[in-house]
């Protein structure tokens, strides 16, 4: 033993199948992983004998090995399957414990639906992508199908997966199981993502139909008010030669504001109930845009506003246009005047405000805004101090 070395030895060993003794050898001398290498040779050597069948050999492979630090059942396995045994090596990687290991091997065994089982139960996403895309290319479709419907982690993944790569498989998957508002779903992204105002109107003609169907009315109008919309967006396009298709609502009515279509642009609001506040506010900011500042003064004459005064103040404040802005300062809501006033720079007319309003609090804060070398008009802020009542 001196002159052969223990590895060799040991070899030698196993080599004449001599496992048992092999297994004491390595014990007394306790080689490193040497008890681990002569059962798995013998477990490897036990698959190959025709006489035994796979329930006995499977057994007393698991119950000889099932303390044994480091063994590979993935590698017996891969034995039993070379020599034919497929059965044998299936039941051999019930003992596997590591998934990326067991998991291909079933694969290449033809054992799908188990691969799927095992790397659901792992709860490894890749891994179950990877058995996802196997199968989806070794089945039939109806028979993949079926398959990953009785595992809710692998559907719901193979849905995600669709979603980001492939959304006519993700639309065939809703079809399957009569999920109306996935297809809709799908034909709605198909739209946003077209261009040409034909293909836009079919993908929302197909998404309303699904919308009836799942009786979905709101998904109905929706879609009928977007195909609307999208007839009319193609016929201002040809008009104006400026891309309107594709375009939101909001973002058509502030295109058509922004070339002066007030008329076409309100009755586009009107037509899809564009709410007041917005219709307001993108009016505001469109003038603002262009300029017109004499405009945007009548318009805020023309009714009592909904959206108050302060937009109009920030759209001014936005160009510096300080003097605009004061036309508008005194029309803002009374809790927030004094504040809008010292945005704005006009730090007296604030003072002011705050002591016709009586509130301590709001002249400091004005004092405290107001620069210091404003000496004047701190010098009139702490008059108002000086004048304004003492509360009891």
């Amino acid at each position: 033993m001196t002159n052969l070395g223990e590895r060799v030895l040991l070899e030698r060993l196993i080599r004449r199948r001599l496992h048992c003794l092999a297994v004491h050898i390595a014990s007394y001398l306790q080689l490193k992983d040497g008890r681990t290498r002569v059962l798995s040779d013998w477990a490897c050597y036990k698959v190959t004998q025709p006489h035994l069948d796979n329930e006995s050999a499977a057994r007393e492979i698991g119950d000889k090995l099932r303390n044994v630090p480091g063994i590979s059942y993935t590698t017996i396995a891969m034995k039993a399957a070379e020599k034919g045994r497929k059965a044998l090596a299936i039941k051999i990687l019930e003992y596997e414990t590591h998934s990326k290991l067991q998991v291909p091997l079933l694969l290449t065994l033809g054992e799908g639906p188990t691969a799927l089982l095992k790397a659901t139960a792992s709860g490894d996403t890749d891994l179950i992508y990877i058995v996802l895309l196997h199968l989806k290319e070794k089945m039939g479709k109806r028979e993949f199908e079926l398959t990953i419907r009785s595992f809710s982690l692998a559907h719901a993944l193979y849905i995600k997966y669709c979603a980001n790569n492939n959304r006519e498989a993700l639309r065939q998957v809703y079809v399957q199981e009569d999920d109306f508002q996935g297809q809709a779903a799908t034909h709605i992204r198909d739209a946003i993502e077209q261009t040409n105002p034909g293909s836009i109107e079919a993908s929302l003609i197909s998404a309303r139909e699904c919308y009836k169907k799942g009786k979905n009315d709101l998904g109905v109008s929706i879609c009928e008010d977007g195909r609307k919309l999208c007839k009319q967006q193609s016929s201002l396009q040809e008009t104006y030669g400026t891309s309107f298709v594709g375009l939101s609502l909001h973002d058509s009515v502030r295109t058509l504001l922004e070339l002066g279509e007030i008329k076409l642009a309100d009755k586009l609001r009107s037509e899809y109930r564009m709410p007041d506040r917005r219709y307001w506010w993108l009016r505001i900011l469109t003038l603002a845009d262009k300029d017109d500042w004499a405009e945007l003064e009548r318009f805020s004459k023309s009714k009592k506003s909904p959206v108050g005064y302060e937009p109009f103040v920030d759209a001014c404040l936005k160009y510096c246009k300080q003097d605009e802005a004061l036309k508008y300062l005194p029309r803002c809501s009374d809790d927030i005047k004094v504040k809008y006033y010292v945005k704005a720079g006009f730090y007296e007319e604030a003072a002011e405000v705050a002591f016709e309003q009586k509130d301590e609090s709001a002249l400091l804060f004005v004092q405290n805004k107001c620069p210091l070398n404003e000496t004047t008009k701190h010098a009139k802020i702490s008059s108002l101090l000086e004048r304004l009542p003492i509360k009891k």
